[in-house]
């Protein structure tokens, strides 16, 4: 069996002043983090959490400080309001929510005029769909993401016209 990974790296680091609570909660359950200089680096070895367990008193604690209206804080008011009786763990699934706390981040900040996340794909057995790789950069106004495979089809389309094939076709075989 093959392992998957998509490594990845947040830059530049996220100053501490510009986040809530919620937001550093949440964004360093989704990557792995270190702190250095009041700056946070995030970051992902093996690949980011989309789903996430948060203990009910760091929930509680984060929301007390976090007092504004945000993606971070709906998604633990949210969680706490599904929290069966008795739970003091509550699963939150975030798909790519974590795009838009960090782009509430950036229209917050003074300093970050962008966020930046390279990922690389990579597999424990070369398999054609275990390489590659992509770049997502966030600004105020936009989110944008290309992938490696996505740069070589519009390469080739650009310059090869009708007679380029998709790389994710490229592996088929007509029968």
């Amino acid at each position: 069996m093959a392992d998957y990974y998509s490594q990845c790296v947040v830059s530049p680091m996220l100053p501490l002043g510009d986040l809530t609570a919620a937001e550093r909660l949440i964004l360093c359950n989704v990557f792995e983090s270190e702190t250095e200089n009041d700056e946070l680096f995030l970051f992902a070895e093996i690949g980011r959490n989309s789903i996430i367990d948060l203990g009910l008193p760091d929930i509680v604690a984060a929301l007390a400080t976090s007092t504004e209206s945000s993606a971070a804080a709906d998604l633990l008011v949210g969680a706490l309001a599904g929290l069966p009786d008795g739970d003091t763990v509550a699963e939150i699934d975030l798909d790519d929510r974590w795009i838009d706390i960090l782009q509430e981040i950036v229209r917050r900040s003074a300093t970050l005029t962008f966020i930046a996340i390279e990922t690389g794909f990579n597999c424990s057995k070369m398999r054609p769909d275990g390489f590659g790789g992509s770049a997502l950069v966030i600004t105020a106004d936009t989110i944008d993401a290309m992938s490696t495979s996505q740069f070589i089809d519009e390469t080739l389309a650009r310059r090869l016209g009708a007679a380029a094939k998709p790389l994710s076709e490229a592996g088929e075989t007509d029968a």
